[in-house]
């Protein structure tokens, strides 16, 4: 559908600026934020006159630019930033504009400026980030105790908890995390070498001045600022993108387990919402499919990227448009993933009735790995499990129900007398209650800039405690 029409539909959404990261109006005035560093540390440096510096760096405002003068010039020059560099000069005048842009080049300026955009974009991201684990914790504390199958393959394994599987998915976001906090550090770096990244223009000065560039602007700075250097930026898309991975996997699971033959988790409902304009009785999963469509997306973009990364020489225009392209492209496609999670996870509805129905479809077999357990200390592991099997396996062919069949095993009875005290005190097994209440309480008040460390993260830290 139309972007108009979506967003028709999405306007409900609080994107928190997340749709604006790279209007217009935001590219060029990071790309006048660069302008205006540049002059700036030149003019420190004396590698342009002080006033000059301080004139231009006076002018980097985009309410100075005069816009039927950029759109004129875009249509001459077919240039992505001389129209932008002409407007700052002409607004400089001629005593200082002859010093705007001076010894850098294009690419400089346009990939500067929308790593910045980014870095800028991925303080938001990290609010929203921030948020859903903080909604994660909470029903991972709520649920700590809520039993439920566990499945492998798409079939019951084990009973779990609910808030078990949450602190799976927490401790997901918190890896996801740490992750981008170390790509970001590589990731949104100054590029001021010049023609090729050695400073042709500048000499022995230029990395002096570029890593007062990366100061005035809070970012970090290339090493050797090459213009054909683009893993940096591949590996923040990744991080972005594995990151989306686990939205797409808790919007999958919703997804499915929303349907009637689950019933055991699903979107929280807005009054007047319809799901369907022929089928009244509908609900659709809306936000689901909105963060598994925008997923997909977001995949083949990263692919797009990894696939370009290689591009020879000391620089290659195609490989910029599609990382100029494809790093705007991301942000929309993550901003919109992220905005979709936060609801989701906030307002989950959880059927706990439903989850034990579930749970009892197997007439108690999902607890046979406790039952090969328990016969495995009287007749080993290895023929407890072909007994347990063999039981199984007689219950869904309809010889008897699983409890029957076990009770005629050696020990049996005792086994089934102790899995149904489990099934009556709705008791899971392992230790699905301790992690729920570790992570719900090691994201309770959680911050962008304080996330729990690994070592912190781990289950023994807790179990230490209530020892």
């Amino acid at each position: 559908m139309g972007a108009e029409f979506n967003d028709a539909l999405t306007s409900q959404y609080d994107y928190r600026g997340l749709r604006d990261a790279f209007a217009s109006t935001a590219m060029y005035q990071a790309f006048l934020d660069v302008e205006r560093a540049v002059a700036l540390a030149q003019g420190e440096l004396l590698m342009i006159p002080a006033a000059s510096a301080k004139a231009i760096a006076d002018n980097c405002r985009r309410e100075l630019l005069d816009l039927q003068r950029l759109d004129a010039g875009y249509r001459t020059t077919r240039h992505p930033l001389m129209p932008l560099i002409n407007e700052l000069v002409r607004i400089s005048g001629p005593e200082h504009g002859g010093y705007v842009h001076w010894g850098i080049t294009t690419q400089n300026v346009i990939q500067t400026g929308l790593l910045l955009l980014a870095k800028r974009a991925q303080v938001v991201i990290d609010g929203f980030l921030t948020d859903i684990v903080r909604h994660l914790g909470g029903h991972a504390r709520a649920h700590a105790n809520t039993i439920m199958a566990g499945r492998t393959h798409y079939r019951h394994a084990v009973p779990i908890t609910f808030g078990f599987k949450v602190a799976v998915w927490i401790e997901e976001f918190l890896q996801a995390m740490d992750r981008l906090k170390e790509a970001e550090a590589r990731a949104f770096a100054v590029m001021g070498g010049g023609a090729v990244g050695c400073f042709s223009a500048l000499g022995r000065q230029g990395p002096v001045f570029q890593s007062r560039v990366a100061a005035l602007l809070g970012m970090s700075e290339m090493a050797i600022p090459s213009r054909a250097i683009r893993t940096h930026i591949c590996e923040y898309v990744n991080a972005l993108t594995l990151m989306a991975s686990i939205c797409h996997k808790i919007a999958e699971e919703v997804y499915l387990s929303s349907s009637e033959e689950y019933g055991e988790v699903s979107e929280g409902r807005v009054e007047g919402s319809i799901g369907s304009s022929t089928m009244p009785q509908k609900i659709n999963p809306i936000l689901c499919y909105g963060i598994i469509a925008n997923s997909n997306k977001l995949y083949s973009s990263a692919g797009m990227l990894m696939a370009s990364a290689h591009r020879p020489f000391e620089s290659d225009g195609s490989a910029n448009q599609m990382f100029e392209d494809g790093l705007v492209e991301v942000i929309a496609a993550v901003s919109e993933i992220v905005v979709r999670t936060e609801l989701l996870v906030r307002d989950l509805i959880i059927d706990k009735e439903r989850m034990r129905v579930n749970l009892d479809l197997s007439g108690g077999a999902i607890f046979g790995e406790f039952a090969m357990m328990q016969l495995g200390g009287l007749i080993g592991k290895h023929r407890g499990h072909e007994l347990v099997h063999e039981a199984a396996m007689a219950a869904a062919s309809g010889a008897a129900p699983f409890m029957e069949e076990l009770a005629r095993l050696p020990g049996g009875e005792t086994v089934r007398a102790a899995i149904e005290d489990r099934l009556a005190a709705g008791s899971a097994g392992g230790i699905c209650v301790e992690y729920a209440l570790h992570f719900g309480a090691l994201v309770r008040d959680i911050g962008s800039g304080t996330l729990p460390t690994p070592e912190q993260r781990h289950i023994n830290v807790y179990l230490k405690a209530e020892s």
